[in-house]
Parts: C-alpha cells; sequence; structure tokens
C-alpha cells in the first residue's frame, strides 16, 4: 500500500473559498482542507494517485480584479456573486507500474499539477424546498516538473521507507495551464421519518482550456439531518460540485451521500500529452463517468467527510478503473 500525503504537500496548498449565505451565521470565513489518495481505494501508486487542496473561503462580493474578469462572460453576472473562493492544490498522475525507469508507452503518462483556483458563487433561487446556484471557477497552474510531483511523492516514500516511483523522468514536459470552470446546481428537499430529510441535487458542469475541455451532468443524492447546514462536501475537479461552507450549529448533523456523473471528454492533458510540444500521451476515452459514495458529521461549525469514487476507464487499455478515497476536514474560523 502506497501513501503520497506530506507536510511538505500541504504546506503547498492555501486558500480561500467561497459559501453559501445562511440566514443569521454568525460565521463568514471557513477554512477546508480536501485530501484524495487512491491509498484509501485502490491501496497502489497508479492512475490518479494523489491531490489536495486546502481553502480558505468568505461570504461576500469578489475583488475588483475578479469582477472584471467574471464581467467579460456573457452569461455570468459578477454582482449576484455571494461568495469568493481562492484556492491552490496539487494533483499527482502515474502509470500502473511505478519501479521500471523506462517509458511506459501503453499507459498514462506521470504527470504534476500544481494550481491556483478563484471562484465566485451565485444564487439565482431560493425556497423552503429548493435552491440553486451558479459556481464559476478560473484555475491557473503549471504541469510537469515545476509541480514537484516526483519530489512530492518520492520524498514521502524515502520518509516511510517504500519504493520510489522511478519513471519520473519520462514525466510531461512544463506547460502553463489555463481553464475556466462552471457548474450549475440545483437542490430539491423532501421530509424524510424520523426527523430526517433527503435532498436530490442535479447538476450541470463545463471546463474549458488546455488542462481539462469537458461537459458533465449528474446528481447527488444525500439522506440525513442538517442537510440546508451545507452544500455537499468539496471534491478536487473534476468531480462532484461541492463547497467549504458549514453552517455553525451546536445540534450534531450527518447525512449518507452518493452520486453519479457522466462527462464527455475534449481534453484531458494528463492522458492527450503536452498541448505545445511532443510528449507520451494515451488514447483518451471520450466518455468518462464517477460514481461517489460516502458519509459526513457536522457540529459547531466543524464537518468531516468520507467519501470514495470509483471512476470507470479514461483510457484505451486501462486494465482496471480507477478508485480513491477523500477525507474533507472543513470548519469556521471567524
Amino acid at each position: 500500500m502506497r501513501a503520497v500525503i506530506s507536510s511538505r504537500q500541504l504546506a503547498l496548498v492555501t486558500a480561500l473559498v467561497l459559501v453559501t449565505p445562511g440566514a443569521g451565521n454568525a460565521a463568514e470565513g471557513f477554512m477546508s482542507l480536501q485530501i484524495e489518495n487512491d491509498l484509501f481505494g485502490s491501496g497502489d501508486d497508479r492512475f490518479y494517485s494523489h491531490g489536495a487542496e486546502v481553502s480558505y473561503f468568505r461570504l461576500g462580493g469578489p475583488p475588483g480584479w475578479l469582477s472584471g474578469i467574471v464581467d467579460l462572460l456573457p452569461f455570468y453576472e459578477s454582482g449576484d456573486a455571494q461568495a469568493v473562493q481562492f484556492s491552490v492544490g496539487n494533483k499527482i498522475f502515474t502509470p500502473e507500474d511505478t519501479q521500471t525507469s523506462k517509458l511506459v508507452i501503453d499507459d498514462r503518462p506521470y504527470a504534476g499539477w500544481l494550481y491556483f483556483n478563484a471562484e465566485l458563487l451565485s444564487r439565482f433561487d431560493t425556497a423552503d424546498s429548493r435552491q440553486s446556484g451558479n459556481l464559476l471557477g478560473l484555475n491557473v497552474g503549471i504541469v510537469g516538473p515545476a509541480a514537484l510531483g516526483e519530489q512530492i511523492q518520492n520524498g514521502w516514500h524515502d520518509l516511510i521507507g517504500i519504493d520510489r516511483a522511478n519513471g519520473w523522468n519520462n514525466q510531461l514536459d512544463n506547460e502553463l495551464g489555463v481553464n475556466l470552470n462552471y457548474s450549475r446546481r440545483s437542490q430539491f428537499f423532501e421530509p424524510a421519518p424520523f426527523g430526517t430529510e433527503f435532498e436530490y441535487a442535479p447538476h450541470l458542469t463545463a471546463a474549458l482550456g488546455n488542462v481539462y475541455t469537458y461537459a458533465g451532468v449528474g446528481m447527488m443524492l444525500r439522506w440525513g439531518r442538517g442537510l440546508r447546514n451545507d452544500y455537499a462536501p468539496p471534491n478536487i475537479r473534476p468531480g462532484f460540485p461541492g463547497v467549504a461552507y458549514v453552517r455553525p450549529s451546536d445540534r450534531p448533523g450527518w447525512y449518507l451521500f452518493a452520486g453519479v456523473e457522466g462527462r464527455a471528454v475534449g481534453r484531458n492533458i494528463f492522458l492527450d500529452g503536452n498541448t505545445f510540444s511532443d510528449s507520451h500521451s494515451v488514447d483518451r476515452e471520450p466518455f468518462v463517468a464517477d460514481f461517489q459514495f460516502g458519509v459526513a458529521y457536522m457540529v459547531s461549525g466543524v464537518r468531516i467527510a468520507l467519501s470514495n469514487v470509483w471512476r470507470s476507464r479514461e483510457f484505451t487499455g486501462q486494465p482496471e478503473k480507477t478508485q480513491f478515497g477523500g477525507i474533507n476536514l472543513s470548519f469556521a474560523i471567524d
């Protein structure tokens, strides 16, 4: 079993994220840490090996420079923004065979992705039994050796005394990545027995850029207590839309959740290879599906959530689906 979670990596990941507004909330700022790792799924370093994102989020409108960018988009009014997010994170991808130093031609490339993200949340429909919102983000980062994927992964492996991944000399070249991400999500609530509530939340999502280009549709189901105290745990894109907001409440809340998302993929740099230079690549599958399930517990403005994701094969010849787990800790700070 392999792990790639390091204090060195977590030091790279710091952020500002958005939240949903709630009447009478004392807290306006929140922190969140999201860890995703195949250790919690398949137990091996392969495919999507690791991701981490730390976030700080606050209610309120966006800074001027972000409003200027958003105002260029005809379908989004920055004046509608009710929360703002800034985040930084990283992801690591490896082939299945990490022992060989030779290029594994028929498996996915080694790649690291270090990024900064700015997001806005707007609400356009609010009622007792439903609410809807938009999530718009600008993602800028670096793919390649400058993303420090090799140093993070092998540094951690050295620390805990397991084999290094030996093929990082074959990783993708350095390339600036720029992506525009958008999600529209609606929530519908229904009463359930024993003082619980049921929610079904359909969403649309899309990304455009040289890192990811895709369009998708999905549905998340939740059942439990205190569902309106958050929007469901966040995920590192591509993944289910969620935010780090947790409405402070002395009454404990909990819920079980499960969801499915399907994406039509036009570009994935971690499979298609570098945009402006020759690099290792594999034949990308045009359609990918995620299935996620998990559990969350909330009390006094703190949420911990555990989840597992099964992702369908992403490239031709991939021997098995990708499986990874996620841990999210979110809490109010002011």
